[in-house]
């Protein structure tokens, strides 16, 4: 008894720490919202708003056809003409041009007598992301005016279906990543910087020196950032649902049972930063120092696969990687909850061991 009164003691007084400075609570609820709208215009890999120049030099039907199907395509915004490639170079070396296609003469002629014709496409390689991209949509539509073209029609045709986002939204992949992404920073810092602020303050040894033991202390200062989690991440599925449309599948309580958990991670990580550090700066360089990593070998920008092995070894231990995992499955795909527990169960193991290494470094520095 005495034991939940003194926890519920550290609990209150994180808490009213927290939130009694009025900047304190504006950087808890502003930043990561405005995050949240901001992010999800600009964290995109979408490639639209597309400037291709054209260099026809075969001006014939084929050419004439490809060039309506770009002007027809919603991607592309601008479509300048050039004499020649030497014309286009100074706009495509500054940047104003992703690529420029080239239809060589007697191109139509080639492609009507059964001959082999090619297409020339070249694109800027400094934006290599961009140009993969570009060079898709130009690939597709390029085939399909040869196909057209061509007096024999083709044998099969390719039916694709998208399963858990049919048409391809990329806000219904980026969204939910969000979530996971913005609850990182929010659980990690006000972790990391509980203690230091403590130890800046003098009153630190005085908590070390109460009755409260150093378990106590630890989960006293790893329940709240928890209570905050909840709090956003249901700010964040009202907007991400409500205002973005994008679905929600999943089961609520399992939701919010992977919020904990994941809050629970990462509250641990900043647990083990804070009692390494004297002060807040030390604190917040500390913790900013993870965010990116974190990130980086979570799958939200590459995939987990394509890294090499000793990498996705580590992703192991990255909270934000199993947490990224259970927002997909919960908002696309409504995973059972058998096929999340062990994401569940990693991140659980994840805030065991982290908050058991605070512990012991709690008791170190205990007088």
């Amino acid at each position: 008894m005495r034991t939940l009164q003194r926890l519920l003691a550290i609990i209150r007084k994180e808490l009213i720490t927290m939130l009694r400075d009025p900047r304190a609570r504006f950087t808890l609820i502003v930043p990561p919202l405005m995050q949240l709208f901001i992010f999800s215009f600009a964290a995109t890999m979408e490639v639209k708003n597309i400037d291709l120049g054209i260099v026809d030099l075969d001006r014939g039907p084929y050419a004439a056809d490809i060039a309506q199907r770009l002007r027809g395509s919603p991607s592309f915004t601008a479509l300048p003409h050039y004499a020649s490639v030497a014309a286009a170079r100074g706009d495509f070396e500054r940047e104003r041009l992703i690529g420029v296609l080239v239809m060589q003469s007697g191109l139509s002629a080639d492609l009507t007598a059964g001959r082999p014709a090619t297409v020339q496409l070249l694109l800027d390689g400094r934006r290599s992301n961009a140009a993969q991209i570009t060079a898709q949509y130009v690939t597709l539509i390029v085939s399909a005016a040869g196909a057209e073209q061509r007096s024999a029609a083709p044998n099969a045709e390719l039916v694709i279906s998208n399963w858990f986002n049919p048409n391809l939204d990329y806000r219904w992949y980026m969204m939910p990543n969000l979530v996971g992404m913005l609850s990182l920073g929010v659980a990690l810092m006000i972790t990391a910087l509980s203690v230091a602020r403590e130890r800046e303050l003098g009153t630190f040894d005085q908590t070390l020196v109460s009755p409260a033991t150093p378990v106590e202390i630890a989960l006293g200062k790893l329940l709240p950032p928890l209570i905050v989690a909840v709090v956003q991440a249901t700010l964040y599925l009202l907007i991400v649902t409500l205002l973005y449309q994008v679905p929600f599948r999943g089961n609520l309580l399992v939701f919010y049972a992977a919020v904990l958990a994941f809050a629970a991670a990462c509250a641990g990580v900043g647990l083990c930063v804070s009692s390494l550090v004297h002060t807040q700066q030390q604190a917040f360089l500390g913790a900013f120092a993870l965010l990116l990593p974190f990130s980086l070998l979570s799958g939200f920008a590459t995939p987990v696969e394509n890294m090499p092995w000793w990498l996705q070894f580590i992703t192991a231990a990255n909270p934000l990687a199993h947490m990224l995992r259970l927002m997909q499955g919960l908002f696309l795909k409504d995973a059972s909850l058998a096929s999340m527990t062990r994401e569940l169960a990693q991140l659980l193991e994840i805030a065991l061991c982290t908050t058991v290494a605070a512990v012991l470094l709690f008791s170190r520095r205990a007088p």
